[in-house]
């Protein structure tokens, strides 16, 4: 788990057949910005906390254990909301460019 007070934190488990795998911590309160993931699928598990997921503009709350599975055009963005860490564990299908697939 690495988590930083600074901003939510993103650490590349693997890449296999042209996709990436990683896992993303967010500490209560930090988001992850509205973005898309062009050319590829995203399957997330919410491995631990909760949140609010937003997809093309509808926001669902999920908890841990929940799935979520879209394609690369949906608007795509996470809130922690919850009162403690929340990690999401996330494979992209393609990488769409290699930032998608870099630690931060």
């Amino acid at each position: 788990k690495e988590f930083s007070t600074e901003r939510f934190t993103k650490r590349v488990l693997f890449r296999h057949d042209g996709g990436v795998t990683f896992v993303l911590h967010f500490l209560p309160g930090q988001q992850l910005p509205v973005h898309k993931h062009p050319g590829t699928d995203v399957i997330l598990l919410v491995v631990d906390g909760t949140g609010t997921m937003i997809l093309d503009g509808v926001e669902q709350e999920v908890k841990q254990e929940d799935v979520i599975c879209c394609g690369g055009e949906t608007e795509f963005a996470f809130h922690n909301t919850g009162n403690s860490e929340t990690r999401l564990f996330v494979t992209l299908s393609k990488v769409p460019n290699e930032s998608y697939a870099q630690n931060i």
